[in-house]
């Protein structure tokens, strides 16, 4: 486990709560900051794709070459990572539909983790929304064991002509259909995660030349928070389509390898310490379970606010949903999503 990195998925699944509290918008003066700056909390999931890659290729990588790891067993712990809390949030959806409005269709495709496959918002986004990113997921594992085993040059080639696509694609394509197929899409969404998994060995290398030269990551550290925010700042004027896929490429990768490779320092950054801290990593290691649940708390708020006509200032209505949603989070981590997986593996392996 690299601590950091661990910890740093709690702030981009925050990140991505902030995106959906669009019950912001009927307060007049927090209105403007949540149409400026939270809506683009969607890049949250580039962080989670691009994170995925490196992490499976950081775990399993020499695994897989010396054969101390079969495909089954791959296919088996990922399984039993996702689909716990998927399927019981995915219930959650089904019955909070069936009390304060909302559909119960397209359950065959959420149960077959496939509905980001279908480019109807109707679908990819039916039940518990979120869920259509580990259906990406879903896609990226199956095919992770068989691209890690080709060379570094295919995997280039491959993620070269998927931007170039990216790019084309952004072109032609309406604001619309740039949701779907420069957001959702698994196809296209599958070069975040390879572009983690080719990192990996970016960070290899440097891991190896930073003991020779005696080199300090904290600069790659500073620079990669510094260059992420001048991007966030600057992000009204990029196109929403880059934004949805390469656009945050150079800054996460940045972030990603300064924290895992000054990890390595025997005198890690402040910040680093900070991350690597043990409540920090907790909420790092809960945040799959915020990020499924989040929804269905700001749901429920907002049926609450309207039903009952309920007065409270946004920012502390947030506070409270982001409260709630922690809470729900550790509970369902310690008593859905450790033991399930736990008895998973012990079924099938």
């Amino acid at each position: 486990m690299i601590k950091p990195l661990t910890s740093l998925r709690f702030f981009f699944a925050l990140f991505v709560l902030f995106s959906h509290l669009s019950l912001l918008k009927g307060y007049e003066h927090y209105k403007q900051i949540f149409e400026s700056i939270f809506t683009e909390g969607f890049l949250g999931v580039s962080f989670f794709f691009i994170l995925s890659g490196f992490i499976l290729a950081y775990n399993y990588e020499h695994k897989f070459i010396d054969k101390k790891i079969t495909k089954k067993e791959f296919f088996v712990a990922r399984i039993a990572k996702i689909y716990p809390m998927h399927f019981v949030t995915m219930l959650a959806a089904l019955i909070l539909g069936s009390l304060i409005g909302g559909s119960g269709k397209y359950v065959a495709q959420n149960v077959l983790l496939i509905q980001s496959f279908f480019p109807s918002e109707k679908i990819f986004f039916s039940l518990n929304a979120p869920s259509w990113s580990i259906s990406d997921e879903m896609f990226f594992y199956l095919l992770f064991p068989f691209i890690l085993l080709l060379r570094q040059k295919a995997k280039l080639v491959i993620l070269v002509s998927l931007f170039v696509l990216i790019l084309a694609m952004n072109m032609v394509l309406s604001d619309e259909q740039k949701h779907y197929w420069l957001y959702i899409s698994p196809l296209f969404r599958f070069s975040d995660f390879l572009l983690g998994m080719m990192l990996f060995h970016v960070y290899l290398k440097l891991k190896e030349l930073f003991k020779v030269k005696a080199w300090s990551s904290k600069y790659i550290e500073f620079a990669s928070l510094t260059l992420f925010a001048v991007f966030f700042g600057l992000h009204q004027f990029a196109d929403i389509g880059l934004r949805y896929s390469v656009y945050y490429w150079i800054p996460m990768v940045l972030i990603i390898l300064s924290f895992a490779l000054s990890s390595e320092e025997k005198q890690p950054t402040y910040l680093n310490r900070f991350l690597s801290n043990k409540h920090m990593v907790w909420l790092g290691e809960i945040s799959f379970c915020f990020y499924l649940i989040h929804l269905l708390v700001i749901r429920t708020a907002e049926y609450a606010v309207m039903q009952y006509a309920v007065k409270l200032d946004g920012l502390l209505l947030s506070l409270i949903i982001i409260l709630i949603t922690i809470l729900l989070s550790a509970a369902a981590f310690k008593y859905i999503e450790k033991p399930l997986n736990r008895k998973l593996k012990e079924r099938f392996l």
